[in-house]
């Protein structure tokens, strides 16, 4: 991402599991973990390279966000691992931050 670009919206850190799948191939499917979300956008950390111009399919396991999105920038961290940014559209739900202590009782309870 260039350096000049300057974020509409403010990222919050927040460490959530998705599962990404793809939106033309539903078999290619894994389990990420994000590194910070906003309204729009989620930096994730996956396994695999996806394409910049992908459509894929993100569900939280820990919460109700479920949308579509695109895949903006595929960053190689290490060998096997990948930052991910992706814009989100039609978000539906709530991000559950498990970065948080948990309560005790279920993640429904704490909303």
């Amino acid at each position: 991402m260039p350096t000049d670009c300057k974020r509409i919206q403010k990222r919050t850190p927040a460490t959530v599991a998705l599962q990404v799948s793809s939106a033309t191939q539903p078999f290619i499917t894994e389990l990420a973990f994000t590194e910070n979300v906003s309204l729009h956008g989620v930096r994730v950390v996956t396994e695999r390279a996806w394409k910049p111009g992908e459509r894929v399919i993100v569900k939280s396991y820990h919460g109700s966000i479920q949308s579509r999105a695109k895949v903006i920038y595929c960053h190689r961290l290490t060998k096997k691992r990948y930052a991910v940014g992706l814009e989100l559209y039609s978000a539906v739900g709530m991000w559950a931050d498990l970065s948080q202590p948990r309560k005790s009782g279920s993640i429904a309870e704490q909303r």
